[in-house]
């Protein structure tokens, strides 16, 4: 009976022995954090507009996105920023443009090389919202799709007078600063300058085109057409109680006659052309055109008629 017992315990702790192990039970997953420093792999001055933003919104460096970094020199020692009471030094310093995204806001960030200088251009926003304006503006006077035009470049800037620092003859410019801004568009190879007023409000192109100016003769006229190269057109007569009027390419040209203005503006450089009657003459009429082509060829004889008669019939369609 011994012996059966014996034999019996020594076959169950074979059992045991060849039994399997137990499977080791999971731990539940444990996710990685999300991180909160700004990563290492970024610019000295966008780590620096980055943990500006962050301090200034209390939030962490991944609820900010970087959107675009844009090389640019500013003109002055304020980076490009205009502010009241402040004096900038007048030396041009290299930096970025650094544009973040938090909030669903964009915040616009000016630096220097190495991000020692960290500003936040205040009204960021509303700049963003004036270029669009501006945009569809150009858009509209030359029939462009807006996509085809691309902001160059967009500053904030105090302007000497109420006329956005574009002077044009016969309008007269009250002589107060004006806060504003100056943009620049491109479209298709060609820029167009805009100045604006703080809140975009009045917008002035300032990318002259063509003067052409008409003074005497028996009637007396005092005529002046400014052509500004962005489509816009302005009139002015100098008799008393006149008023200027404006129109754009848009609604004054056929799509012929703005492809011929182009063409000239093209190939044509800088010219100062007279058609005035010869001096001496009674009750002599001068007449002359600026043209601002950035073109290298000289408009000949032929061309030159072409320019005036362009420049008296579309006179005539904005006074109408």
């Amino acid at each position: 009976m011994r012996r059966v017992l014996l034999v019996l315990i020594i076959f169950a702790i074979a059992i045991t022995a060849c039994a399997p192990a137990a499977a080791a039970t999971e731990g539940p997953t444990i996710e990685e954090p999300t991180p909160t420093h700004i990563p290492v792999d970024l610019t000295p001055a966008q780590r620096a507009a980055i943990n500006a933003l962050m301090e200034q919104l209390s939030l962490s460096a991944d609820k900010i996105t970087l959107v675009s970094t844009e090389a640019v020199t500013w003109p002055d020692g304020c980076l490009g920023i205009v502010r009241m009471g402040v004096i900038c030094t007048q030396a041009e310093v290299p930096g970025f443009k650094i544009i973040l995204e938090a909030n669903a806001q964009k915040y616009e960030f000016h630096t220097n090389q190495d991000g020692s200088i960290v500003m936040l251009a205040e009204g960021a926003q509303d700049s963003a919202k004036i270029e669009q304006v501006v945009i569809k503006q150009l858009a509209a006077n030359l029939g462009l799709q807006e996509s085809d035009i691309s902001v160059v470049s967009s500053t904030t800037i105090e302007f000497n007078d109420a006329c956005l620092g574009v002077a044009m003859e016969g309008v007269m410019c009250a002589q107060i600063v004006t806060p504003g801004h100056i943009i620049v568009l491109e479209a298709n190879g060609v820029q167009y300058e805009y100045h604006t007023d703080a809140d975009g409000s009045h917008i002035q192109p300032a990318t002259l085109a063509m003067v052409w100016k008409r003074e005497g003769g028996i009637a007396g006229f005092c005529d002046t057409l400014t052509v500004f190269r962005s489509g816009e057109v302005y009139a002015n007569q100098c008799k008393p109680q006149a008023e200027g009027r404006m129109g754009t390419f848009a609604n004054l040209l056929s799509s012929d006659q703005q492809n011929q203005f182009m063409d000239w503006m093209a190939r044509f450089g800088e010219a100062n052309l007279d058609a005035s009657d010869p001096k001496g003459v009674a009750d002599r009429m001068v007449v002359t055109l600026n043209l601002f082509g950035t073109g290298s060829k000289q408009a000949t004889k032929s061309d030159q008629q072409a320019l005036f008669g362009f420049a008296q019939d579309l006179y005539q369609k904005v006074i109408q």
